[in-house]
């Protein structure tokens, strides 16, 4: 399966004459023509999006002591919790803890396509980065 990650960078104004003017990036998944916001380039949102095209549903677990959430397709369940910086994701008996965000993108796509394959049991996805003039 091919996404196409579309990447678009602004230069936003601060909004007033003492601010500077910042860059803003904003990342889009596209499988087929349909663009899907990420929150960002990390892990979760990856993950997340490739979870959903594939049929599975979230569900937000609150306890006690933690937050997390739960996706779920046919009976199976893969529970995705996060704690001081770092990603769990648990489910089929396998556990995989792993950071967010990655400074290499090959490094990123790599873990992304680790969990799905051994969490989810998902066929991987070869992602391509376009980069977009705003």
């Amino acid at each position: 399966m091919k996404a196409t990650i579309t990447c678009t960078t602004e230069l936003v104004q601060g909004g007033c004459n003492a601010c500077p003017v910042v860059p803003a990036t904003t990342y889009a998944l596209a499988f087929d023509q349909t663009p899907t916001p990420l929150e960002g380039l990390d892990v979760e949102s990856l993950v997340m999006v490739v979870a959903l095209k594939n049929g599975f549903r979230q569900e937000l677990v609150m306890g006690m002591d933690d937050d997390y959430i739960v996706f779920k397709k046919d009976g199976q369940e893969v529970s995705a919790k996060e704690q001081y910086g770092s990603l769990t994701y648990e489910g089929q008996g396998v556990a995989q803890t792993l950071q967010n965000r990655y400074l290499k993108n090959d490094e990123l796509f790599a873990k992304v396509n680790d969990v799905l394959k051994n969490v989810f049991a998902l066929p991987a996805v070869e992602f391509i980065v376009e980069e977009v003039e705003a």
